[in-house]
């Protein structure tokens, strides 16, 4: 195992002029990466970013971003991402929990943070990636690149250093920070590339987001394999196989309802006129497997996973439908009933993951270490919340979650933390969030209110106080009304016994809104 700087070394010693990345036309070798990486080192170094320090990025695709995060790295900081999506009020939550001593940002997302610094009195120097007009503690990275030194040599990292902090959904509260690890990274790496059959001369098309540890596994890749990425700045639908045989892309990595959106769109002779030979992911309906992979003439390769265990604990590398396969080699993982006791097949049960090899889950939510004993039991396993069935062949296949989430655009959505925003619009006591079956394959979001009483806020008002608040995938598509909830004895709301009558909510689609995209 190796270390990201020793990997960055490593690759532009033996693939100095082969191609890291391609992006909007620009041509990055792996020699150009890791000067590139030396040289945002350098700045950042100089901006005050120490070892042990966090960096914050709420930063669109692109080569800097990439050159940026592998910096923190090399400096031996951990990189905090953030959704490009978030509003104040959840880029709030996630800033108080990880307290970062710098954040890069692009400037589009600068009433959003500064709005959330105030808010809670944190004094994090900002450095935004383009030019402009600078407030006291912000400053622009070109000036600093002007100024500052390449940091030539890495600071000394071991495999269990943390290279970042990624938030869950938050799914039983508020979003949690999830410590991975140099050795958590490249063991994610390697069990994405036996997936995808990751190859050196392979193009891989980048189309996640840099706040998706997705995207970071393909970069990782590339940095284990030398082989090349093809990145645009985000997915589309219309443009996907035009900008696949442009590129000469020769993997793809899908998410849930991605595949659906993918098959909803008219025949392109591009198509079938492109390198693409496997499709790789997670959460591929099963109704849609065999059309997706004859219709594109590939082949759809799944697996499972979550951060608190690993990127992929489990790999369909034997084709049955609807598999999320069976567990890698660092892993063994069973069932279990509400009691504890394991179960067999033709049984629904919690998965359990028992790590083989010391280090590889996540080190834990970060300062939460009550929330992280719930997860890493003391018997060293990872409690995962998700339930599956197994099959006679030790075929797995995932059934759904313990846990309050949803998921929806092919994002995790915290229903607690959409309630929290909805608890304070105009009018509303209480809110019930719960997900609802999508035609897309994921889900869309029902939002049950009940309404103090005396007041009468229109649909529209309490549509446009989430979408000022929340990201656009978690601004929910329905709202129900009622008059009381169900309750357990300790008053608590059973979502579970609320009657859904989706038939006369309020419909978003219907009524033409549509929240607002950051991008």
């Amino acid at each position: 195992m190796y270390t990201i700087p020793e990997l960055l070394l490593a690759r532009a010693e033996d693939s100095s002029e082969r191609t890291f990345c391609s992006f909007y036309g620009q041509r990055t070798t792996f020699k150009q990466l890791l000067h590139g990486v030396q040289e945002m080192a350098g700045a950042l170094a100089d901006a005050g970013v120490q070892p042990g320090d966090r960096v914050g990025f709420m930063l669109a695709s692109s080569v800097e971003h990439i050159k940026l995060y592998l910096a923190t790295s090399w400096i031996g900081a951990a990189a905090v991402p953030f959704s490009i999506h978030l509003k104040a009020a959840g880029l709030e939550l996630q800033l108080n929990s990880c307290k970062p001593r710098m954040m890069l940002a692009n400037r589009m997302h600068a009433e959003s943070i500064r709005q959330a610094l105030s808010a809670i009195h944190l004094r994090p120097r900002v450095i935004w990636l383009e030019d402009g007009v600078d407030l006291e503690g912000e400053i622009g990275l070109n000036r600093l690149l002007r100024t500052s030194r390449s940091m030539r040599t890495p600071a000394s990292r071991s495999l269990d250093d943390p290279v970042a902090i990624n938030y869950t959904s938050g799914t039983t509260g508020a979003p949690k920070g999830v410590v991975l690890s140099e050795r958590w990274y490249w063991v994610g790496a390697k069990n994405a590339a036996i997936l995808s059959d990751a190859q050196r001369e392979d193009t891989f098309f980048l189309w996640e987001p840099f706040y998706h540890i997705a995207a970071w596994m393909t970069v990782m890749m590339a940095l284990h394999k030398g082989l090349g990425i093809h990145m645009v700045e985000r997915f589309s639908a219309s443009r996907l196989w035009d900008q696949i045989a442009a590129a000469g892309a020769t993997k793809l990595h899908y998410l849930g309802g991605l595949v659906n959106i993918i098959l909803s769109q008219p025949p392109a002779e591009s198509e079938r006129n492109n390198r693409v030979s496997i499709a790789w992911g997670a959460a591929c309906p099963a109704d849609s497997w065999r059309k997706f992979e004859e219709r594109f003439e590939l082949m759809v390769r799944e697996g499972y996973g979550l951060s608190e265990g690993q990127n992929f604990t489990h790999l369909n590398l034997r084709g049955v439908v609807g598999s999320i396969g069976s567990p890698v080699d660092e892993f063994d993982s069973w069932l279990i009933d509400d009691q504890g006791e394991r179960v067999g097949p033709g049984s629904v049960g919690e998965l359990v993951l028992k790590p083989k090899l010391a280090g590889i889950t996540m080190t834990g939510y970060f300062g939460e270490p009550e929330k992280t004993a719930e997860v890493m039991r003391t018997d060293g396993c990872i409690y995962t919340g998700d339930t599956a069935t197994i099959d006679d062949d030790g075929n797995y296949f995932f059934r759904g979650r313990k846990k309050d989430a949803l998921r929806r655009r092919g994002e995790n959505v915290s229903a607690w933390e959409v309630e929290r925003v909805l608890n304070a619009a105009p009018g509303v006591d209480e809110a019930a969030v719960i997900g609802v079956p999508s035609p897309l394959g994921d889900q869309e979001i029902l939002a049950v209110l009940k309404l103090r009483e005396g007041s009468d806020p229109s649909p529209l008002e309490i549509m446009k106080f989430c979408d000022e608040r929340l990201a656009y995938y978690q601004v929910p598509r329905f709202l129900q009304f009622v008059d009381e909830f169900p309750r357990g004895p300790t008053q608590r709301i059973k979502k579970s016994d609320i009657e859904i009558n989706l038939k006369n909510a309020w419909d978003a689609e219907q009524a033409g809104y549509r929240p607002v995209r950051s991008v």
